[in-house]
């Protein structure tokens, strides 16, 4: 099997080096502050994300993830961001309950699937989506802290609230996230001039509002090495030389390296 893997979340021994990275964002957010991460496309931000999730599981954090990509409508945020809380809740009635009694225009809906396991859904009891339904649906991460967890909010292209703006969405959420204390957020995005201009920018609700970090090119020495244990494990040698020149040819993308070293493989 080809030791080389992109174009997807990658983990396990296919995910190398980045500690300083890692360590950086989950002292960020175990400290209590956001984060705001720049990096250009194929720099394995979402990888590297998982691999910080991974992490903070391990110190009693609920880990929400969730990507903006999909959303395009007001209707739709709340759609996909409802499910990915209750993924992450435990114990259905009480998340129910606590559920309807927050958000008083969602009415939640669980059903079983063929395989015995719940899904949950949820109908829409009024005519249009107000301010309040979302402020409420905005707390229900915090909610899952309780008295012995925190909860690590990860926002996955994040310069797509643009398509919120209808709503005030930004606004919304950073009169959100000031109030909680349980609740830390990581954002990052593909498109870094947009999430800069959001950060940045004084007239911009995100102003100054998390710290900021940006993601660099994988040291060679450790991307050479990477390379050589990878082929050798299936009796290839792969010359410093030669690892290099994959390298410089990838453009020192990490999912351009991986690309050409499983071609050369």
């Amino acid at each position: 099997m080809n030791p080389f893997t992109y174009g997807k979340v990658v983990s396990g021994g296919s995910f190398f080096d980045r500690r300083t990275e890692t360590l950086r964002i989950v002292n960020t957010l175990r400290s209590g502050n956001n984060l705001v991460l720049y990096a250009p496309r194929r720099f394995g931000k979402t990888s590297l994300v998982f691999r910080v999730m991974e992490r903070l599981a391990k110190e009693n954090f609920v880990c929400i993830y969730f990507d903006f990509m999909p959303v395009y409508s007001p209707e739709s945020f709340v759609r996909l961001f409802t499910k990915a809380v209750a993924e992450k809740q435990s114990g259905g009635a009480k998340f129910l309950q606590r559920f309807s009694a927050m958000l008083k225009n969602i009415r939640p809906v669980l059903t079983v699937n063929d395989s015995g396991q719940q899904e949950f859904s949820i109908d829409f009891t009024a005519a249009a989506l107000d301010e309040t339904t979302i402020l409420n649906l905005l707390d229900l991460p915090e909610t899952l802290a309780g008295k012995n967890k925190r909860v690590a909010v990860f926002f996955d292209e994040f310069q797509e609230v643009e398509k919120l703006r209808s709503i005030n969405f930004e606004k919304l959420l950073r009169s959100k996230i000031q109030l909680q204390s349980k609740t830390n957020y990581l954002f990052l995005g593909s498109k870094t001039h947009l999430l800069k201009e959001m950060f940045n920018n004084k007239k911009r609700a995100f102003y100054n509002s998390a710290q900021q970090m940006t993601l660099s090119a994988l040291p060679e020495k450790d991307t050479i090495e990477y390379l050589q244990k990878k082929m050798a494990a299936h009796k290839i040698s792969l010359a410093d030389a030669e690892a290099r020149y994959l390298i410089a040819s990838a453009g020192q993308v990490p999912h351009y390296v991986q690309m050409l070293a499983s071609e050369v493989w």
